[in-house]
């Protein structure tokens, strides 16, 4: 029976902090003046976001750049303050705004990057990475994202690049970032280097054995190797460390499967399910599990895979299933 390999989902790394500071760009010995004055509207909207207004934190901030337009602190914070309201059309403009002023802060470009890779403007992701490591070529965040970009368009030899150039920064400057290796891994598996990933995983896991994706990651390795009894210690850690985490649901569901242990793999695909309705792919490995046994179950989970809409990768070979499926029926 063919079994799906699980997708990994990379965070992106972002850094989203409100400046508490009041600088402005460029201010003429005349616009001080003004400074001050939009620097108290400035201030007010800091003390909104601690208070967790952020909507009257938003007024204050435009009411800063009305007086000072150039006010670059109060476009800084006016655009993470959208970004936590959702308003991501807002905050790519304001970052866009603040850009034109200061085109050499990575940090910004980067964080524009994460916003257009969130609304799927993908080409305009990239090239605001590559701008930040113009500015700065050891900016890490920026290599990271990039690479994870890369990685999801298919361009692994690049991802590779910025990925490992992003933990050799880390090492560098003697940070012990897991995620780091986490990324570097999953690339590393999907390149079906195992041993690599192997690596690069235990790294992640030797820095912070508390986070459940490193387990969880490591599972999946295992995984691909066959290896499906070292696989379920791994997600077994990740469900301890995060009781509620349907990935590793999904993962011990696909290891008890490789080990033909039916009744356990769909305990463990319905506990995904329980934790995560929408979770299409485990609607798929049902359809799978079903397939040779239950042609009537089989049908109805690969038809609830189809309206999800999601993970449309499999929807070819899931309609050609259902169909062949609905013949053994006539028969």
């Amino acid at each position: 029976m063919k079994r799906a390999i699980e997708a990994f989902v990379v965070a992106m790394l972002v850094a989203t902090l409100p400046v508490t500071g009041a600088r402005s760009e460029n201010a003429s010995t005349q616009d001080k003046g003004v400074v001050g004055e939009a620097n108290k509207f400035f201030e007010r909207g800091n003390k909104f976001v601690e208070g967790g207004s952020l909507g009257r934190a938003k007024q204050e901030y435009e009411k800063a750049l009305k007086i000072y337009p150039k006010h670059i602190d109060a476009l800084y914070n006016l655009a993470i303050t959208c970004e936590r309201l959702g308003q991501k059309g807002e905050a790519i403009d304001d970052y866009k705004r603040y850009l034109n002023i200061r085109g050499n802060d990575p940090d910004v470009w980067t964080q524009l990057g994460l916003l257009y890779d969130d609304v799927g403007s993908k080409d305009e992701a990239r090239h605001a990475y590559e701008k930040a490591l113009e500015v700065d070529p050891k900016f890490g965040r920026a290599h990271h994202n990039l690479g994870v970009l890369l990685k999801e368009q298919g361009d692994l030899k690049g991802a590779e690049m910025h990925l490992t150039a992003f933990v050799k920064l880390e090492e560098q400057a003697g940070r012990q970032n897991g995620d780091a290796y986490y990324s570097l891994g999953i690339l590393y598996l999907q390149e079906l280097r195992d041993k690599e990933a192997k690596v690069a995983m235990q790294k992640a896991i030797d820095i912070d054995p508390s986070v459940p994706y490193f387990n969880n990651a490591m599972g999946d390795i295992y995984l691909f190797e066959k290896r499906p009894d070292l696989s379920i210690e791994c997600y077994q850690k990740a469900i301890e460390k995060d009781p509620k985490y349907a990935l590793a649901y999904s993962g011990l569901g696909d290891a008890y499967a490789q080990m033909k242990n039916r009744d356990k793999a769909l305990g463990s695909y319905r506990k995904a399910l329980e934790l995560r309705p929408d979770y299409a792919l485990v609607y798929y490995k049902l359809g799978l599990l079903y397939e040779d046994t239950n042609p009537s179950e089989a049908i109805k989970q690969f038809e609830k895979y189809l309206e999800s809409g999601k993970t449309p990768q499999y929807r070819d070979e899931v309609a050609a299933k259902i169909e062949a499926l609905k013949l053994t029926l006539k028969r």
